[in-house]
């Protein structure tokens, strides 16, 4: 085939695929969703549901849309799972209608108990903020069990639907409470105490970053922080014990294994979490729990106390080598043997001499090498520093010193003792334990 051939080829098919996405796919959507218009029967709308009622094999629930939060108000008045609520409109606008077993004409006299619909097994009515409700009636399963049957409210038919319809709407009360442990909005937390086996601490926002003040004051590592409030906002309860506190001594309460405490934004009042004491003859590791702004005492399983259990070595910022890199022009690489001179020359480009004399060709990764220096991870915060770590920087494995012309920019110091790597640098006088890695992350390519 030739080349002109294979052009023109490839223009066509290139042709085709944006005339199948520009076009068929949006195409192909908009059909769809007027089929999906065409077959609703029942007109919920998101907007203007403002109360639920709900009767299944459970219960009878009913809840209330109050703002953007809903509220079960029966049989008890706690949040709701918004998301199951929600979920619930969007699924009774694509209930399917199938085959029709009672028609308009014979709806008046038939009797709805024999298709399980007088009372149905699952009963679900929309209450908008003004005008009628609107209904589904779930019954009893056809003899084949491959559909159940299915009423509505103004349609004067009883016909078939799928029984995954019907199961969406037969919810236990467990499903449609609000199951989050501790809720709150991840963007609004300004300040966070952390009490837990580990130690306290307590962490401030500060734009993009966030600072420990206690019992540091030194910045954090926000992707710990953020993690950290993940998981406390992602957790759920695994069961509610009680709907109201009686003793709070009973649950540890009073002398919590962890406390957690956000001050949010605009808020006086802080949200407080608290892990009493570990239930009582279970296998498995479960705390009581409660959130002081709530009666409910509940149950969390050991995932939440783990995440708790944060040390302050894995709260602590870990780039602490950072400098202005911006005008760097002189490095020096200084071994026990050795020193390797790097420096840019009036074009700009790096001439490097080894410790034997040799120029290397090339700039050897000197720009890369000044990248790592910066953004070097500490493994590890001593609590104590022994004496073999303190003299094994006295006489030093490595000395990088990175400079802006006469000025010494950063100067990184790493000694080795007891098989760890230690380091200490100018703008960091603390000695930190290092990567077993660090020799080779802070070679020069030759």
């Amino acid at each position: 085939m030739g080349i002109k051939v294979t052009a023109v080829l490839a223009v066509l098919l290139l042709g085709l695929v944006g005339f199948v996405f520009l076009y068929e796919r949006p195409r192909m959507a908009e059909e769809q969703r007027e089929i999906e218009v065409e077959n609703a029967f029942i007109e919920v709308q998101r907007h203007r549901v403002a109360r639920l009622t709900l009767t299944n094999e459970y219960g009878h629930f009913v809840a209330e849309k109050r703002g953007n939060e809903w509220v079960l108000v029966a049989p008890l008045e706690v949040p709701a799972d918004w998301i199951e609520f929600e979920g619930m409109i969007e699924i009774a606008q694509i209930v399917e209608r199938g085959r029709v077993v009672v028609d308009e004409g014979d709806y008046a006299g038939v009797v709805l108990a024999n298709f399980g619909l007088d009372p149905p097994v699952v009963e679900v009515r929309f209450e908008p903020v003004s005008g009628d409700s609107v209904w589904l009636f779930f019954g009893d399963n056809i003899p084949s069990n491959q559909a159940c049957y299915l009423t509505w409210s103004g349609g004067n038919k009883v016909v078939l639907t799928r029984k995954q319809y019907r199961a969406r709407f037969n919810r236990p009360l467990m499903a449609l409470r609000d199951t989050r442990a501790f809720s709150f909005d991840l963007d609004l937390v300004a300040r966070a105490c952390f009490q837990a086996s580990e130690g306290a601490y307590e962490v401030v926002r500060d734009g993009l970053k966030w600072h420990l003040v206690e019992p540091i004051k030194e910045r954090a590592d926000a992707r710990e922080v953020l993690s950290l409030l993940g998981h406390l906002k992602d957790a759920r309860v695994e069961s509610f014990h009680k709907e109201a506190v009686d003793d709070p001594t009973i649950y540890g309460f009073d002398n919590p294994d962890y406390k957690v405490v956000l001050y949010l934004k605009d808020n006086e009042v802080p949200n407080t979490l608290l892990l009493g004491k570990r239930v009582p003859n279970e296998r498995q590791k479960l705390w009581y729990g409660r959130v002081m702004s709530r009666p409910q005492v509940f149950i969390v399983d050991q995932l939440l106390s783990e995440s708790l259990d944060i040390s302050l070595n894995r709260l602590r910022y870990k780039r602490v080598f950072e400098f202005d890199r911006r005008g760097v022009d002189r490095v020096r690489l200084a071994y026990r043997d050795s020193v390797v001179n790097c420096a840019k020359d009036g074009a700009g480009s790096w001439q490097v001499v080894m410790g034997d004399g040799r120029v290397v060709e090339g700039d050897a990764g000197v720009e890369d090498l000044i990248d790592r220096v910066h953004n070097l991870v500490v493994a590890e915060f001593p609590d104590q520093v022994d004496k073999s770590a303190a003299d094994s920087l006295n006489d030093p494995v490595l000395t990088v010193s990175v400079w802006r012309g006469e000025t010494l920019v950063q100067e990184l110091i790493i000694g080795q003792a007891n098989n760890f790597w230690y380091g200490t640098a100018k703008t960091r006088r603390e000695v930190v334990v290092l990567p077993y890695s660090v020799m080779s992350w802070l070679q020069l390519n030759e």
